[in-house]
C-alpha cells in the first residue's frame, strides 16, 4: 500500500495522451515531441494518462513505458505544471500488472489505471467475484493508487456493473474508475456512494468517477461525476477545461445562466466529438496533425495504421468550429 502519492489524483479533465512514433519506418517513440505535447496539456490544466488505448499502450515495451513516465514528469516540472500523471497498466496477469505498477512508481507516476486482461476473459470474465478479485489483488500490491479502466470492448467483454464498482471503491488503494462503457446512470450511482459523508470518513483517498469521453462531460458533472478522461481533450483541452470549470461553478452557486454557458460549450464539444466517434479513435492522431502540430501525433505502431485521406478530409471539415473556438481561448 502507498504511504501517500506525491500528487494525488483530483477531479478534472484528463487526456489519454498520444504516443508519437517516428514516421520514418523505425516506429521509435519520439520523446521530445511527447514532452512538448505533455507541456501543452499541462499548461491547460489537463491531467496526463499515458500508455492507454489512445497512447497505444499495449504496443509499448517496458523500457518505453518507464521512459514516457519520466519524460512526462520532467516536462511538467520544467513548465511549472502540477497536473497528475496516471500510467496505464495492461498486463496479462496480476503479477505482470503489479510489476508495471512498481515500474510506474519508480518512474514517478502519481497513480495507475488498470484494465482487466482480455485474453482469458472467456475463462474468468463471467465470474463477477473473479473479476473483482483481479482488481483487488493488483491494488493490494500496487505501490500507487489504482484506477479501474472499465472498457468492455477491449477487455474481452468484461463490463463491471455499478454494484461491483461500489464494492471495489471500498478498497483503500482503489482511487477511481474510467467508464468507457458510456453508462451515465452507472456513474451516477457510483458517484452517489463515493460522495457520501460516510464514505469519505472511511477513505483517505477520494474515489473519482470519470466518464471515458468528453462528449457528455456536462451531463456527467450534473450526475455527480468528477470530470472525464477523454481522447478529444488532446485536441481542444482549453474548451474541455472551460466546460468543467464553468459547470462546477454553476453547480456550486446555483447560477442557471452559468449552467447555460456550460451547455453551449458542451454543444461545441459534442458536435465535434460526433465526427471523431464516426471515424474512429485513431482519427484523433490525424486531427492532431491537421489542427495542432504534426509532431505531437507522429505515426502509428503496427499493426495500427493511419485512417487515410478520406478521414482526414472529414475531420478537417467537422472539427473546424471546435478549433475556431479553442484557438480563441
Amino acid at each position: 500500500m502507498p504511504s501517500g502519492p506525491a500528487q494525488a489524483v483530483r477531479p478534472g479533465v484528463y487526456a489519454p495522451i498520444l504516443t508519437p512514433f517516428r514516421d520514418d519506418g523505425s516506429e521509435e517513440v519520439d520523446l521530445e515531441a511527447f514532452a512538448a505535447s505533455v507541456a501543452r496539456l499541462g499548461a491547460a490544466d489537463v491531467g496526463i494518462v499515458l500508455g492507454g488505448t489512445l497512447g497505444e499502450g499495449p504496443l509499448l515495451e517496458r523500457e518505453e513505458r518507464i521512459a514516457l513516465i519520466k519524460r512526462a514528469k520532467k516536462a511538467l516540472a520544467d513548465s511549472g505544471s502540477s497536473v497528475p500523471v496516471i500510467a496505464g497498466v495492461v498486463g496479462a496477469s496480476v503479477r505482470e500488472c503489479v510489476v508495471q505498477a512498481q515500474d510506474a512508481a519508480s518512474a514517478g507516476a502519481d497513480a495507475v489505471i488498470v484494465v482487466a486482461p482480455a485474453y482469458f476473459a472467456f475463462v474468468y470474465g463471467k465470474d463477477r467475484v473473479g473479476v473483482q478479485n483481479f482488481f483487488t489483488a493488483v491494488a493490494d500490491d500496487s505501490p500507487l493508487p489504482v484506477l479501474i479502466y472499465n472498457i468492455p470492448f477491449a477487455a474481452g467483454g468484461i463490463d463491471l456493473d455499478a454494484q461491483a464498482l461500489i464494492d471495489l471503491s471500498e478498497h483503500q488503494n482503489i482511487a477511481g474508475v474510467k467508464l468507457t462503457c458510456y453508462n451515465i446512470a452507472k456513474g451516477y450511482r457510483v458517484a452517489l456512494h463515493v460522495d457520501s459523508p460516510e464514505y469519505k470518513a472511511r477513505h483517505p483517498l477520494p474515489f473519482l468517477v470519470l466518464p471515458g469521453s468528453t462528449d457528455y462531460l456536462l451531463p456527467a458533472l450534473i450526475g455527480r461525476q468528477h470530470g472525464c478522461i477523454g481522447g478529444p481533450a488532446n485536441l481542444y483541452p482549453k474548451t474541455c477545461v472551460k466546460i468543467f470549470r464553468t459547470a462546477t461553478e454553476a453547480l456550486k452557486t446555483g447560477d442557471f445562466e452559468l449552467l447555460r454557458k456550460a451547455q453551449e460549450l458542451q454543444d461545441i464539444v459534442t458536435e465535434a466529438d460526433s465526427v471523431i466517434n464516426k471515424v474512429g479513435f485513431l482519427g484523433i492522431k490525424t486531427a492532431m496533425s491537421i489542427f495542432v502540430d504534426e509532431k505531437f501525433a507522429g505515426g502509428f505502431r503496427r499493426p495500427l495504421s493511419s485512417p487515410g485521406d478520406a478521414v482526414a478530409k472529414e475531420l478537417q471539415e467537422g472539427l473546424a468550429k471546435a478549433f475556431q473556438f479553442e484557438n480563441s481561448l
